[in-house]
This record gives C-alpha cells, sequence and structure tokens, in this order.
C-alpha cells in the first residue's frame, strides 16, 4: 500500500535543537521528533499533507511517548475544534515502562478496524499528533501513514491498454463533465446570493447561527418581512410572522434548507423545504392542541427511535439504567418545551386582540430576538461524546454515578457495565488503582479520567480535551 507524503511542518508545540520535528518528514527511521525540555506532559504538531488523501492504515514508531493521540483536519481549518478524531489516544508504554524507561521504541500498526470508521472514509490534508508522557521526556519518531489504493490495474489489463492505444486516444470525448463541476465550483459566499430571509420562532444562541450561516453564503436578512423579503426560514406554522407572510403570499421554508445548502456547500431548491401550515387560523384552540400533539409525538418518537437504535447495536447485560435516564431527560426537556408554548399561546392570544385595533401593533413587538426567545423548537441533543464507552468504577459520592450516566448517554455516548475491550475511558472519583497498570496492559487504549471533564462538557456545552482531567500515580 503506498505511503502519503509528507510536505511541511506547520506547526509544533515544541522540539528539541536536535531531534527537531521536521526528522518526521524523513523516512529514515533513525531520525526523532523530541520536546524540547525533560517533563513536558503534552506535546503537539501539525504536519501539511501533499494532497488531500483518504487515511487506511497508520504506522508508529514509539520514543518514549505514553499516549498518542492522531487527529486530521482541512489546511482551511482555522480552530483546533475543526481536527477530528482518526486515531483515539492509545497506549504505548505503561506508568511501570514509562518510570523505568523501558520499551519506549515499541512500533504500533493500527489498521482500518482500529481508526474511527466515519474519520477514515473522508479525505484529509492536515494530520495533527499529540503525544502524553505524565512521567518522563516525550519524544517520538517514525510517524507514517498509508492510504487505500483506490486503482489496482492488473497486468493484463496495463498490456491491453498498451496494444489498444488507439482505442484508448478517443476517451477524451467525456470532457464535457467539467460543466457539473463549474455549478460546484460557485463561490461558498454567494450560494444564497439574492435570497434575503426573515427568521421566526427560533431561540438563541441557535437563532444567530442560523442567520450566520446564511449570511455567510450571501443572503441578506431583514428583521421583518419587507417588499425585497424572498423567504421567510420558520420553526413552526403558528407564529405571527408565519401568518403575516402566508397572508401576503411569500415563500415559507424550514431550517433545514439553509442547513443542507451549508453542509454541502451548494444552493439546493427550496421547494422541498416549504412549510406546511394550518388550514385554519380561526381556531386557535385546535391549533394549540395539534401543536401539542405534534410536540409530543416528536420527542415520543426520539426517544423511541433511540432506545431502539441501542437495543440493535448493543445487547445490554443487566438493567436498562441509560435508557431510563436517557428518556427522562426528554421528558425533561418535554415539559420545559409544554410551558413555553402556553406562555407563547398566552402572548399570542393578547397580540390578535392588539392587531384587530392597531395592524402593526403585533408585529413591532416581534423584532428583538428577546421574544423570540420564547419560540422555543424541540431542543436537539448534542453528540459531543459519539463513539466513546465509558466505565464507571469505584464509589462516587451522592448521586454523582446518575448523573454521569445521565451525562454520557444524553451526549451520545456508551455507558459499559463491565470493563471490555470496547472500553475507551475509565472514570473514577478514587485517584489511581494499582489494577489500572494491569488493565493498561490487557487494553493500551485506556485513559483514566476524572468526572470533572464530564461535568465540565456538560457545564460549557462543547467538547473538551480529557488530559487536563486524566488520573494519574
Amino acid at each position: 500500500m503506498p505511503e502519503i507524503k509528507l510536505k511541511h511542518v506547520v506547526s509544533c508545540s515544541s522540539e528539541d535543537n536536535t531531534h527537531k520535528a521536521d526528522n518526521l518528514l524523513s523516512s529514515d527511521t533513525y531520525r526523532k521528533w523530541k520536546a524540547a525540555r525533560p517533563g513536558e506532559k503534552q506535546v503537539s504538531v501539525i504536519l501539511q499533507l501533499e494532497k488531500e488523501e483518504q487515511i487506511h492504515s497508520i504506522d508508529i514508531g514509539n520514543e518514549g511517548s505514553a499516549f498518542i493521540e492522531v487527529l486530521v483536519g482541512h489546511s482551511t481549518s482555522v480552530k483546533d475544534q475543526d481536527f477530528q478524531v482518526l486515531l483515539v489516544t492509545s497506549s504505548f508504554m505503561s506508568p511501570t515502562e514509562s518510570r523505568n524507561g523501558t520499551n519506549t521504541n515499541r512500533v504500533r500498526f493500527f489498521g482500518p478496524s482500529q481508526l474511527v470508521k466515519a474519520t477514515a472514509q473522508e479525505k484529509w490534508d492536515c494530520v495533527k499528533i499529540v503525544c502524553s508522557q505524565p512521567y518522563s521526556k516525550v519524544n517520538m519518531s517514525r510517524f507514517t501513514l498509508q492510504t487505500r489504493m483506490h486503482h489496482s490495474s492488473s497486468p493484463a489489463q496495463k498490456t491491453s491498454d498498451k496494444r489498444e492505444s488507439p482505442k484508448s486516444k478517443p476517451e477524451p470525448k467525456p470532457k464535457p463533465k467539467p460543466k457539473p463541476k463549474a455549478k460546484s465550483v460557485e463561490p461558498f459566499n454567494r450560494i444564497l446570493e439574492g435570497v434575503v430571509f426573515v427568521l421566526s420562532g427560533f431561540q438563541n444562541p441557535f437563532r444567530g447561527e442560523l442567520r450566520d450561516k446564511a449570511l455567510a453564503m450571501g443572503a441578506r436578512y431583514r428583521p421583518d418581512w419587507t417588499p425585497d423579503s424572498t423567504h421567510l426560514i420558520c420553526a413552526f406554522a403558528n407564529t405571527p410572522k408565519y401568518s403575516q407572510v402566508k397572508a401576503a403570499g411569500g415563500v415559507i421554508v424550514r431550517k433545514e434548507w439553509v442547513m443542507d445548502c451549508h453542509k454541502t456547500k451548494q444552493k439546493i431548491s427550496f421547494k422541498r423545504y416549504l412549510m406546511n401550515g394550518a388550514e385554519s387560523s380561526s381556531e386557535s384552540e385546535a391549533e394549540e392542541d395539534e401543536s401539542e400533539e405534534e410536540t409530543q409525538k416528536a420527542v415520543l418518537a426520539l426517544s423511541v427511535v433511540y432506545v431502539l437504535g441501542m437495543t440493535s447495536q448493543e445487547t445490554r447485560k443487566t438493567d436498562c439504567l441509560p435508557i431510563k435516564v436517557f428518556i427522562l431527560f426528554i421528558f425533561d426537556c418535554f415539559r420545559v418545551e409544554m410551558e413555553s408554548r402556553r406562555k407563547k399561546a398566552a402572548k399570542e392570544s393578547a397580540a390578535v386582540q392588539v392587531k384587530d385595533e392597531d395592524l402593526y401593533g403585533g408585529s413591532t413587538d416581534e423584532n428583538t430576538d428577546a421574544e423570540e426567545e420564547e419560540d422555543k423548537p424541540i431542543p436537539e441533543l448534542p453528540d459531543f461524546l459519539t463513539g466513546k464507552r465509558f466505565y464507571l468504577y469505584g464509589k462516587f459520592p451522592d448521586n454523582q454515578k446518575r448523573q454521569l450516566q445521565r451525562y454520557i448517554i444524553a451526549f451520545n455516548g456508551a455507558v459499559e457495565d463491565y470493563m471490555s475491550e470496547k472500553v475507551q475511558f475509565v472514570v473514577t472519583s478514587e485517584g489511581w488503582d494499582e489494577s489500572f497498570e494491569d488493565a493498561l496492559m490487557e487494553n493500551g487504549n485506556l485513559s483514566f479520567v476524572k468526572p470533572t471533564w464530564i461535568f465540565a462538557i456538560n457545564d460549557r456545552q462543547k467538547m473538551l480535551p480529557y488530559q487536563p482531567y486524566t488520573v494519574v500515580p
């Protein structure tokens, strides 16, 4: 399998004067990359590939690191959060080996089954290597990537191609294919050029994110419906702006139109995203009942789909506590949603009375983002812990264990009932245990973390690196 060629070092957090990060670009196995000072806990380097490649497997030759993690990204990425995990943190030395300085040059091969499947299926042109060593000097060498061989033509095919050279020359006829490329090459900031949109029924911060995505694609924003407005992006059908735009014959679409255009980086026809409105605007009570039933069905469907998915993918050995916790979390969100809907319905009924007296009284009240925060959509659960498996070890104070299970499941992680090869993170509040060294020898991919990592992710509502929360001897 051909090796991927490394072009240059983009950045490096630390390097020795002799053993620089540029040594990773060489094919010589004796060349090493080492940290500048002994005792550094963690160092990282970002390498630029010659072109975008799909990474099939990785060879890593170690030089004293206890743990190594590999992430990938694009050269256009600006933030660290843009990098995706390709190889989860893997163990190269046990704590005992690190302290004694033995087995420092272990070489490990990671095949397709050991890489994160979703990440390995895409192409990347940047690689970030993170080396950790809580016990001694951090360094690393002989880092090699391998790419999938896309074209594997046999010798017979090659000879036939040479013999039939006249036939191969006329093949340039399919050159009209560049035409569709011209459409996809359209600049990202002009995808929605000519679109003038208005938002209704969205809550911040999602409202701001949706607006920024549309503006980034060349659309223009209006706080209220104006004669030059072209699209109303609406959360649901019973907002005042929805009624105003429907009466004016404007186009009303769902938020997925903007999100899909942003994701695919091309303009998609809005017709498939048109919003189906309520038939009767006079029967407000019937609309309230329907909206409550629809919300309840959506929430119940979400919980049922998740439970079925968990059951089909994993055979649950003992209790179903994570599923119960998840359902409780869903219904907590459902209660909050119902309360906000009732408040909104009361406010809209008052607004209807004002509109009978003053046509513009209701619309001017809705210009601010603060009032539109009342129109809450069904909350979407974040997936910070997708693909990560946890084992809760030892005793936890109060109801901390139940909270950990609830957060892990809510963030799309998995809690194992017993220690197995699938476990990637052991969460413990009791500090380092002697049995952890034995566990590392059995499963080199284990990481031991404190509960504060999970709680910090929940508090800040974003994925955080686990290294600052690592449990060490």
